[in-house]
Formats: C-alpha cells, sequence, structure tokens
C-alpha cells in the first residue's frame, strides 16, 4: 500500500472515521492496532515474512522491561548493543556477511525507524523520563504507526502517550489544518517532485554510461544539471510525504512533529541539519552527540579542547547517520562526507569567532552578501553529497572518471552560483509580492478570506491531478528504502 496510492488514501479515510467514532481510549487504540496490523500486512506476501519484525520488536520490548528493572550502565549498554546487532543483522550490512542470513526473504520495511524508536524507549526508560510502564497495546502503536513506519517523523513517546490519552474530540481547525496538509503534500509529491523525478530520469543515464563524455565540460554541465534536479526531487518528495502523514495524524488527534524547516534557507551546513528531517538530526543530537561529547569532556578536562571536542563529535555523528542510510560502500562514503562538511564547518566557526572575535563575527553572519554566499555554498555540498543516493560504487567511480578534480571543483562552483542567486532572486521576488499585497486594496476583509483559501486549495488539488496524469505513474518515495 504506497502512500501516493488510492488504496492508502481510501485506508486512512475509513481509519479516520473510525477512530473517531469514540473519543474512548481503549476503542481508538484498537482501531489503531488494527490499522497498523493491515497496513503491515499489505506489504507481506506470506505470514512468515512479517518473523523479522515481531522478532525485532519483541527483543526491543523486551529490552525496556529490563531497563525499567536493572537501570544500570551495563544493562543499557548490553540491551542497546543487542538492539543494534539484531537490526544490523536483519538489514544485511556488508561487514556482517560472515554471519549466516535467514533462509527466507523477510520484511525490513520500518526497521530503521524502528530501531530509533526502541533506543529512545531503552534510554528514557532507564532515565525515568517515561514514568509509567509501557503497555504492550502502547509500545506496538506507537513503534508500529502506519503514518510513520516507513519513515518517520520520529515522535517521541512522551507526546505520543500525551495525544493518545487526551482522546479530545476531532475540531474544524483540525480538519482545515489536517486537509491543508495532505492536500499540499500530495502537490509537491505528484506535480513537483514527479516533475523533477521525470527531468532527473531524462537526465542521469546518459551521464553514467561510461564514455558518454568525452569532455569533462560535456560531463560537468551535465552533472551540475541532473544533481539539481535531484535535490529538488529529494525534497519535495520527503517534504511532501511527511505533509501528508502530518495532515492525516492531524484527523487523528495526533500532533506528528515537524521534520523541515526552509532548509534550503539555512545559515550554514550545520544550521541546514537542524532545518533538514528534524526529528532524525534531533535524535542523533540527543542518542550519539551529546553522550559522546560528555564522555569526552570528562575524560579529557582541558577547556580548550572542548570546542574541537565539538568538531570530532560532529564528524562520527554524521557519519554515523550516513552509514544508517544504507549497507553498501556508496554510503559509507556518503556519511564521511556529511562528516566532514559538519566537522569543517564547525572548525570554521571556531577560527572566525578567534580571529575576528565573536561580535565582528556575528555581525558577518548578519551581512546579507555573506548570507546567501553561505546558502549557496550548502546547496553546493549538500547537493553534490546526496549523489550517494543515485548512484552506486561502479556508477561513482564513473562519474569521477568523468568529472575529475577540475570538473567535481568546477562543478561545485556552479552549484553554488546557481544556489545563491536562486535564493537571492527568490527572497527579492517574495518582497515585491509582500510589497505588492500592501498596495492592492483590502477587499472584504476576513469574511473572504475562508473562500479564498478554500479555492487555493480547490487550485491546488485540480493542478496535482492534472500534472500527475502526464507520468505512467507517481515517483517512488525516496526514503521508504532506508
Amino acid at each position: 500500500m504506497e502512500l501516493t496510492s488510492w488504496q492508502f488514501v481510501a485506508f486512512s479515510v475509513v481509519v479516520i472515521f473510525l477512530f473517531n467514532a469514540s473519543r474512548d481510549a481503549r476503542w481508538r487504540a484498537s482501531v489503531l492496532a488494527l490499522a497498523n496490523v493491515a497496513f503491515i500486512a499489505s506489504h507481506l506476501h506470506a505470514a512468515y515474512q512479517a518473523l523479522a519484525l515481531v522478532a525485532m520488536l519483541a527483543g526491543g520490548y523486551v529490552a525496556t522491561r529490563v531497563v525499567r528493572r536493572w537501570n544500570g550502565r551495563l544493562a543499557i549498554g548490553l540491551c542497546i548493543a543487542l538492539v543494534v546487532t539484531a537490526f544490523l543483522y536483519l538489514k544485511h550490512y556488508s561487514f556482517m556477511s560472515f554471519v549466516p542470513t535467514l533462509p527466507f526473504l523477510y520484511l525490513v520495511l520500518g526497521l530503521s525507524y524502528i530501531l530509533f524508536r526502541i533506543i529512545h524507549l531503552i534510554v528514557d526508560t532507564a532515565s525515568g523520563d517515561i514514568g509509567e510502564p509501557i503497555a504492550l497495546w502502547e509500545y506496538f502503536n506507537y513503534t508500529c504507526n502506519f503514518l510513520t513506519f516507513i519513515s518517520g517523523p520520529i515522535q517521541r513517546f512522551q507526546d505520543y502517550r500525551a495525544d493518545a490519552n487526551a482522546a479530545r474530540a476531532l475540531e474544524a481547525a483540525d480538519v482545515d489544518e489536517g486537509m491543508r496538509r495532505v492536500i499540499w503534500g500530495y502537490f509537491k509529491i505528484l506535480a513537483v517532485s514527479a516533475t523533477a523525478n521525470a527531468v532527473f530520469f531524462k537526465l542521469s543515464p546518459a551521464l553514467l554510461q561510461a564514455g558518454a563524455h568525452p569532455a569533462m565540460a560535456s560531463a560537468c554541465a551535465r552533472y551540475i544539471v541532473t544533481a539539481a534536479v535531484y535535490t529538488v526531487f529529494l525534497y519535495y518528495n520527503f517534504s511532501g510525504f511527511i505533509d501528508v502523514v502530518i495532515g492525516f495524524a492531524r484527523l487523528l488527534g495526533m500532533n506528528l512533529p515537524e521534520n523541515f524547516n526552509q532548509p534550503f534557507l539555512a545559515a550554514n551546513f550545520l544550521d541546514f541539519w537542524g532545518r533538514w528531517h528534524m526529528t532524525l538530526s534531533n535524535w542523533f543530537r540527543d542518542y550519539m552527540f551529546n553522550p559522546l561529547l560528555a564522555a569526552l569532556m570528562s575524560r579529557f578536562e582541558n577547556p580548550r579542547l572542548a570546542p574541537w571536542f565539538g568538531v570530532f563529535g560532529f564528524f562520527v555523528t554524521f557519519a554515523v547517520m550516513g552509514v544508517w542510510h544504507g549497507a553498501t560502500p556508496v554510503f559509507v562514503a556518503y556519511g564521511l562526507v556529511m562528516g566532514l562538511g559538519a566537522s569543517v564547518n564547525k572548525a570554521f566557526k571556531l577560527f572566525m569567532a578567534a580571529r575576528l572575535g565573536r561580535a565582528r563575527y556575528r555581525d558577518l553572519c548578519k551581512a546579507q552578501w555573506y548570507v546567501y554566499l553561505c546558502r549557496g555554498l550548502t546547496f553546493a555540498y549538500f547537493t553534490m553529497g546526496v549523489t550517494a543516493l543515485w548512484v552506486d560504487l561502479a556508477q561513482l567511480a564513473t562519474l569521477g572518471h568523468a568529472l575529475g578534480f577540475v570538473g567535481a571543483l568546477a562543478a561545485f562552483v556552479a552549484l553554488s552560483v546557481l544556489g545563491t542567486a536562486s535564493f537571492a532572486a527568490a527572497d527579492l521576488a517574495q518582497a515585491a509580492i509582500a510589497k505588492l499585497a500592501r498596495v492592492l486594496p483590502a477587499g472584504r476583509g476576513r469574511s473572504t478570506r475562508p473562500f479564498a483559501a478554500a479555492f487555493a486549495l480547490a487550485a491546488v488539488l485540480l493542478a496535482t491531478l492534472a500534472v500527475n496524469t502526464l507520468y505512467t505513474q507517481p515517483p517512488e518515495f525516496v526514503y521508504r528504502a532506508f
């Protein structure tokens, strides 16, 4: 049952009506549990394919019970280690190849995000942040919520429990906001990302074909356009998915956390990751970066080293995040590239603050030319970094041979200029629209706003349907594989 299919929309509508038929918490938990089972079953060809998922869930639940009773460091570390090892084995990471695999095909969809939720439950249960024991039905509905099962956002259990216990009635504001997010989300996926996806598949085959570009300039030009188009596809595909699930969740009385906050308006690479896939970034910050930093600072108490521990911590955290994205060597390279970008960004900030002084560096960061330059550099680095998401190792070698060092550097400069110019133009257009709105008459005031909003959503929906007819099938959800 794919997110872009009419079956998923119909399924979600039925679940929403049944869920809101009663405000009784047990009724709602039962409806959600049945919906989760049905959603998972739609991805199975046989019941035994769910055995790996059941084993992962069972192990995670036992681990939460263990650390509630014995919350020492040894118990916590052992539970996390066992859960992570099981995940690495089930996901077929190459360095686990010496262990015999299971003799049948099984479902791996959702395991990556279930891992995050289980570790969160283990740590927060052991620390006492989760007070009351977690009931089995709570555990299942939280870890396997059909809306967040595939790719988040990663909601904290405390927030899930608060929404579930509230069991409030559905209000008009919930319906308005929920439907608005769903419609805009499908527009992003089926119109914007579908168009970018079509262009990408027109350009990428020739780019990745060995010997297709005897001249470096030709390969460089095609790579710049292909990489930029893929980044557009990636953003609108993923953020559209998040809009859809947040919208449907709102209709179920759930307040899922936001996952994007205008990432391409970020001031630097670290700020970008504070705006892109925010729940993932926050999870790694809370459960990996902060503990690693605390361990280093307790082991080495020299205050002069503390800022550089952050540089090291960012590199390790982002490298692990990249490896989490996939088991192949190209994803290891992706993690190292992202880790390098984060650590260099942190080191640069330390250098500039020391060289200019904190006050002068803050003033520099507010200068408009510097803001646009940083946005362009961030866009270029991220765009080239996510090349790992659309090539394998052999294709990456072919692309590297076609570009060479000079071509790769030229592509980085060109993408930086493209990003800088695009963001500056977008800001100018936005300012012009705001100025025009102030000049035009106000009309009849607030009474026309609901009709204008409804008309705009209807137009977006019609545009989505119209554009979608141009393609034989909607684009796949890109993060489905992680």
